[in-house]
């Protein structure tokens, strides 16, 4: 069975231990260090085992296939963890912040969203890299950390449209959708094209894009440069 070949189905049709045991736990917990060591595809469960301090027969014994060891992994962990800790930092931040001018809680989004990928590199590009072949990952992680996240900036757009701070006359979908999609991009960035990222200002380029989002990219009415001095 090629455990990296795309198949069908939605999260839920394929079905994970409600609870693991410790010995599966054990398994899981090497797993992850092997694959975010060699990549999915490249890892063996023989190596899984020796890092588990286990036989490989026995691995086979609690998981049917390498690819039940990488769900029964990463879903509870993109559910439990990655998923409430990225959403609740976001919101965190809006609360604290409320009362800063629009530009710079969105620097400060920026910046904790890059933080927050860096802080949990090695585990998410195994996740993005994965959900190309694993329609249920995929799914899952776009669901609960994707959508969430999209949902609270949203209400946040939503507030400072009321506030008068962005164009009301503009869907607050919209506007979301737009920034999101500029911060995706941008946090992303370092795993999509890495040798494009090696020597950047990263303050600097948050700025330009909040600036973008902000102003557009047509220059002011009335000139060039020259206008906006």
């Amino acid at each position: 069975m090629d455990d990296r070949k795309p198949t069908g189905g939605g999260p839920d049709d394929y079905q994970l231990p409600l609870r693991l045991t410790d010995k599966q736990w054990n398994i899981a917990e090497a797993a992850l260090r092997v694959f975010t060591e060699k990549g999915f595809s490249a890892a063996t469960t023989s190596e899984i085992a020796r890092e588990a301090g286990i036989s490989e027969g026995t691995i086979f014994r609690h998981f049917k296939t390498k690819k039940e060891i990488l769900l029964a992994l990463l879903v509870p962990l993109i559910r439990n963890t990655i998923a409430p800790n990225s959403v609740n930092s976001i919101r965190q931040l809006l609360l604290t912040n409320e009362n800063l001018p629009l530009r710079e809680v969105l620097v400060l989004i920026s910046e904790e969203r890059q933080q927050f990928i860096l802080g949990n590199e090695k585990l998410i590009r195994l996740i993005l890299t994965e959900s190309q072949y694993h329609p249920e990952l995929r799914e899952i992680f776009f669901r609960e950390v994707g959508y969430k996240t999209q949902d609270v900036l949203l209400r946040f757009i939503e507030q400072r449209q009321q506030k008068g701070e962005l164009r009301q006359d503009l869907r607050p979908w919209a506007l979301a959708r737009s920034w999101f999609g500029m911060l995706v991009t941008f946090t992303l960035s370092p795993f999509l094209m890495p040798e494009r990222s090696v020597g950047e200002d990263k303050r600097k380029e948050i700025e330009d894009i909040i600036d973008l989002f902000l102003r557009g990219a047509l220059p002011p009415i009335g000139g060039g440069a020259e206008a906006s001095e």
